[in-house]
Order: structure tokens, then C-alpha cells, then sequence
């Protein structure tokens, strides 16, 4: 399953609908195998260049590889690396089996004969210098060591020291390199929702604020109150949700504003439109350039029976409308630097031109808005990223360019914040401000 899934990814699948039809078209595995490979896939993922690192230094041309077999040695050493139950005789095995099922027996004595010498280097590929090249910059060879053992791309790695300093780059390498945490959002306008709240506390989840809660990877338990979180998310009592993106609303202080209407023009699936209906905001549109997106956008609703808002197949950077006299949320098409341990094949595609394009696209979308915003009214832009160019620079040119527009707070997740996503948040208003 993992390896299909790999091989759907390659062929340009996201990365949970890659594993999602992989597990679909396997012969009823259960839920341990669905884990296991689930675990394996994203571990590959997020592991993919370490581990390419390691097999260029026991293979002439390993791209010249079939792709499956590059993903066979990709998982099995990522299991030698990552897996401490599965010894590395098992994974050897395994992939020099998987091998020969597919392809000639010759190419299964390369696989052996590869992993092996991954194995005999030891414990030193655990270790940050071991990954530092000869033909590497002297005065960045450690540095990029550094960011190729945590499988970050190099022109992320120097994007992030030279904008937030050594120390915070660092810690933002080591947060997208881990398992992400499971978030979860407790709908508290359900009946259930209390008992729902005391149980996850007791059950040790974290609750990094009001309706957040989180569970570190491998603890999230099969059962709260006898019955399983697919039930009570089925129910309407909580959403799968991250807790970065709630604390990014949360830390702007949109836990309610006032009778003004809300229009979320990059609504994606909901989670911020839902977000806002649970307290009670009032949220007149939400439009999307995906109709997919917005017809689960609807079901989310209702699933939470929450009122389901029109909805508006549109582009946010030039939107139907000559006017707004509400709110606005923008939760933008973005890099997603933020969120690299729980999507990481976004490290797969993305060059600093395509970081561009998101920028530029940023920048068309938050110009439109501008000019349909209402005085006395509220523009939200949040994105799932870190990096300044589509974070603090989009609001700065926004308010050059736009002088009605004044900047009431930012909000950013923590660098040094073990497990958050990282988000960025700015509320601003137009003209003479807003009420709640």
C-alpha cells in the first residue's frame, strides 16, 4: 500500500489521496495495516532526501532506478532509520522480496547488496555531520548538512536563517521533520460537547486553547467515552482540525465579532467558515474556485448542524461582487512551509519560482479585496506558511498601497513550539475601524 501510494504521489496525487486510494485498492487490510502504511508513506515523505542521501553514497545512479525501486529502498531505509520494531534483517528482506515479485532478480541483488551497505555505515548516519558533501560552500557545508538530514530543501533552510536567525531556523527544521500531531476542534454548540471536553483532558490531550486539543503522535486512543472520535466527528462534536490554524484565529481575537457579516473568499473546505459559525459569527458567503471543496464545505455544515452559508464558485482575485459590506476572511493559496510534517510532499514541488507564483497570487487577491472592503470592517489574511515575502511583506504592501488600511495585530506560531503548525495571521481594518 505504501509503496503504491508512493507511486501515485510521483504521479502527481496529493498525498492523502494518494494513500487513500491505495488503501482502497488493497484486499481489505485492517486498521493496523491501514497505520502501518500510513506511517510509512508520510515517513518516506518526510525522510525522502536524507534517505536519497544515503543511498547516492552506495549507488552509481540511483535515479537511473525504476521509480518503484527507488521507493522500495526508500522504505526500507526508512524503517532501518525510523522504525525500531522492524529489525533491519526484516526490512532488507522484505524489500529484496517486493523486488523480485516486480522485476528481473538481478535488479533484487542490487537492492540487497545496497541496503546492506546502508546497514554497515552504522550508527553515524544518526548523526547531522554525516551529511555534510565535499563539494558543498566550506562556511554553509554544515548548515546544509543540517537541513539534508532533516529532509528540508536547501533553499528553505536559507530562507528561513536568513529571515528568523540560526537558532529559530533550526528549531522550524526540526518541528517539519517530526511526526505532526493529530488537532482536533470541539463544536461547543453541541449538547455532548462538555462531556466530549472533560474526557479528551482526562485522556491527556493537550488544550492549547478553548476548543483546541491535540494528541501527540502514536497517542491518540481508540476510544473517549466508549466510543471511537470517528463517532463523535460523525456526530457533530468535534472536527479534525490543526491547532495552529484555530490559535492563529484565536490569537487575532476572532472568537466573535459583531452583527457584521463574514465573507470567507478562500473557503477551501470549511474549516475556518466553521470555526467562525460555532461562535456564533454570522457568515454570509463563502466562495471558492473548487466546487469539490465547497460541496464538503456543505457537508461540514451540516454534519455540525450549523446553518450552511451560499456558496460561490469564484476567484477571491477577482471576485463577482462590486462590493463587501462585512468581514473578510482570507485564508490564502500559500507555500505551506507551515505545515510540512503534516503535508510533506509539498518539499517534492516546490522551487522558489513556484513561491513566487503563490506571492503574486497573494498579492492580486488581498489588492481586490482591499477595494471591495467596507469601512468600518475587518480584513483577516492567514496563511499556513513562514516565510516573510508571503507573510509580513503581502500586509506591509497592502498598507503601502492602501493608507485606509491600518494593521491591528499579527499573530505567528511560535519557532520554538515543539509540535504547532506553523501559521500567520494579520487583522486590519479599513477606514474608521471596526466594533465587535
Amino acid at each position: 500500500m505504501a509503496l503504491r501510494a508512493l507511486l501515485l504521489c510521483d504521479d502527481g496525487l496529493l498525498a492523502q489521496a494518494a494513500l487513500d486510494k491505495a488503501v482502497a485498492s488493497a484486499s481489505n487490510p485492517d486498521g493496523r495495516d491501514r497505520r502501518l502504511a500510513a506511517e510509512i508513506f508520510y515517513g518516506v515523505l518526510r525522510a525522502e532526501i536524507r534517505i536519497d542521501f544515503l543511498l547516492s553514497r552506495v549507488l552509481r545512479k540511483p535515479f537511473a532506478l525504476p521509480s518503484a525501486v527507488r521507493h522500495i529502498l526508500r522504505i526500507a531505509v526508512y524503517a532501518m532509520l525510523f522504525q525500531d520494531r522492524v529489525p533491519h534483517y526484516a526490512a532488507i528482506s522484505a524489500a529484496v522480496a517486493q523486488t523480485g515479485y516486480l522485476f528481473p532478480k538481478s535488479l533484487s541483488r542490487l537492492v540487497n547488496a545496497a541496503l546492506r551497505s546502508v546497514q554497515r555505515m552504522g550508527d553515524d548516519v544518526r548523526e547531522p555531520q554525516f551529511y555534510v558533501e565535499d563539494k558543498d560552500c566550506p562556511n554553509k557545508a554544515r548548515w546544509w548538512a543540517l537541513a539534508r538530514y532533516h529532509s528540508i530543501p536547501r533553499h528553505i533552510a536559507d530562507m528561513w536563517e536568513n529571515a528568523y536567525g540560526r537558532d529559530n531556523a533550526i528549531a522550524l527544521l526540526r518541528r517539519s521533520s517530526a511526526r505532526p500531531w493529530t488537532g482536533l476542534r470541539l463544536n461547543s454548540r453541541h449538547p455532548f460537547a462538555e462531556r466530549l471536553r472533560q474526557a479528551l483532558l482526562a485522556l491527556g490531550a493537550a488544550n492549547p486553547g478553548e476548543n483546541a486539543f491535540a494528541f501527540a503522535p502514536g497517542s491518540l486512543p481508540p476510544l473517549v467515552l466508549n466510543r471511537p472520535l470517528a463517532d463523535w466527528a460523525a456526530g457533530g462534536v468535534l472536527s479534525f482540525q490543526s491547532c495552529g490554524s484555530q490559535l492563529a484565529l484565536l490569537g487575532l481575537g476572532l472568537g466573535g465579532f459583531g452583527s457584521a457579516p463574514w465573507w470567507d473568499a478562500c473557503a477551501g473546505q470549511g474549516g475556518k467558515t466553521c470555526f467562525l459559525l460555532e461562535r456564533g459569527a454570522g457568515v454570509a458567503l463563502c466562495s471558492d474556485t473548487s466546487l469539490p471543496r465547497l460541496g464538503r464545505l456543505g457537508c461540514e455544515c451540516r454534519r455540525l448542524m450549523l446553518p450552511v452559508p451560499p456558496l460561490v464558485q469564484a476567484d477571491a482575485a477577482c471576485a463577482p461582487l462590486s462590493s463587501w459590506s462585512g468581514h473578510i476572511l482570507l485564508d490564502v493559496p500559500c507555500s505551506g512551509l507551515g505545515v510540512l510534517a503534516r503535508r510533506p510532499e509539498i518539499r517534492r514541488r516546490l522551487s522558489p519560482e513556484r513561491i513566487g507564483q503563490h506571492v503574486a497570487l497573494q498579492s492580486r487577491i488581498l489588492d481586490q479585496t482591499a477595494h471591495l472592503l467596507g469601512n468600518g470592517c475587518c480584513l483577516v489574511y492567514v496563511t499556513c506558511t513562514l516565510n516573510p515575502e508571503e507573510n509580513e511583506r503581502r500586509v506591509a504592501a497592502l498598507l503601502a498601497e492602501h493608507p485606509q488600511f491600518r494593521l491591528v495585530r499579527q499573530w505567528i506560531t511560535p519557532f520554538d513550539h515543539p509540535w504547532l503548525e506553523g501559521m500567520y495571521a494579520a487583522l486590519l481594518t479599513k477606514g474608521r475601524g471596526f466594533s465587535r
